[in-house]
């Protein structure tokens, strides 16, 4: 597989206790179906997958939900009726392979041929379906949000009607993000807290998918690209460069990445590589493909909500103000740590009484990208995550 390196290879954040990842781990898969999206995810001894891909000769997706011993699906779920995202659908239900609990839609409609007879199948087959928006819940063995589509926005075209959904384990958030764009992300940002660890970059990577002011609110720490071959120019350049900006690690379901951009972004026919994404979780660390590359920190948390640490502005250039509150005289200490883990400045380091202080960080000299302020009073630490954008 295809990792997209901008710096050193992610040990994690600040190692106090990385813990080990166990089979009992939320496993997110991001299948290499070429240009489209499926994502199956495993936690609890329950299995849902999202979206499908297009329906390939090679029978790709089923094949690799069968060889990780998938036997049920307690939901299949397509994000919005575009053919890249439901195609695979129908040669899925019909292998007969699987024990497909129900399958859950968005509230559109669609006059497309393919995905009628795949409605007509389910019927058929007496599997149920559920069609959802922003009000209903999932009700999976993990905590799931659904974010979107929110019909009163009264949004035009399948994209902006994804089914956007934020997931939950521990101190690890996903945001599966369909193919929403420009319209939906804003209404997102107005509406959600979206800081997530873990990032499914919407649309392929293209470039009404991911704003920068998008990523300033996501700050993911791991980013999923999922393309094939396509003339549309996905993955976008200038969403590349958007996600290196802010210092996230990049990971691609292409085949062949130094080939997208050649020939009008056509990217690679290569298929005798399988690039899937493994992403996984016991809460507190991610691994991908099996190397763990980043760790939270140790933070006590009773303390974090009574929110003792805040920075402004943030995102920021130059330099940025961490006001923090010493609730009782103590030592107290104020480090900034980048995505490595690496000590790069120690901002405090002294005893103080009671009261609201402030000091600045001067980032001058340091590259963009997502960084760590770590403060620690007495044994209790809080942090919070800063963006750097030179």
């Amino acid at each position: 597989m295809k990792k997209i390196y901008f710096s050193l290879f992610v040990l994690g954040i600040i190692i106090i206790s990385f813990g080990e990842l166990h089979t009992d781990n939320l496993k997110v898969h991001f299948i290499d179906v070429k240009q489209g999206d499926a994502i199956l995810i495993q936690y609890g001894g329950e299995n849902y997958l999202i979206d499908s891909g297009k329906n390939l000769s090679s029978n790709k997706l089923i094949n690799y939900i069968d060889s990780v011993g998938v036997t049920t699906l307690n939901a299949c779920l397509i994000t919005h009726p575009d053919f890249d995202h439901y195609g695979e659908f129908e040669d899925l239900v019909e292998s007969g392979l699987f024990n497909i609990e129900k399958f859950i839609i968005n509230k559109d409609t669609s006059t497309n041929v393919s995905y009628i007879r795949l409605m007509n199948l389910l019927q058929t087959e007496n599997i149920p379906v559920d069609s959802v928006d922003h009000e209903n819940d999932l009700n999976w063995s993990m905590t799931t949000d659904i974010l979107s589509p929110n019909y009163d926005n009264g949004f035009s075209g399948t994209n902006n009607n994804s089914i956007v959904i934020k997931m939950s384990l521990g101190e690890i958030d996903f945001l599966f993000t369909g193919d929403s764009v420009e319209d939906n992300n804003q209404y997102l940002l107005d509406t959600y807290y979206l800081d997530a660890e873990v990032l499914k970059v919407s649309h392929h990577g293209g470039f009404n998918g991911t704003s920068d002011a998008f990523l300033a609110e996501v700050t993911p720490i791991v980013s999923v690209i999922s393309s094939g071959n396509n003339s549309y120019g996905h993955p976008s350049q200038a969403v590349i460069g958007s996600l290196e900006d802010i210092g996230t690690l990049i990971y691609s379901t292409a085949d062949d990445w130094n080939t997208w951009w050649i020939n009008g972004g056509n990217g690679s026919d290569d298929i005798s590589l399988d690039d899937d994404v493994l992403v996984e979780t016991d809460g507190e660390n991610i691994s991908v493909n099996n190397e763990l590359v980043w760790s939270s920190f140790a933070i006590d948390e009773e303390y974090v909500d009574n929110a003792f640490l805040k920075a402004s502005p943030n995102p920021f250039k130059n330099s940025v103000a961490i006001q923090y509150y010493v609730k009782k005289n103590s030592d107290v200490k104020i480090d900034v740590y980048d995505l490595r883990g690496k000590l790069v400045k120690r901002l405090l380091n002294e005893s103080k009484s009671t009261g609201s202080y402030e000091v600045k960080w001067n980032s001058e000299g340091m590259r963009s990208g997502i960084y760590f302020c770590r403060f620690v009073q007495g044994n209790k630490g809080e942090v919070r995550k800063l963006i750097l954008l030179n």
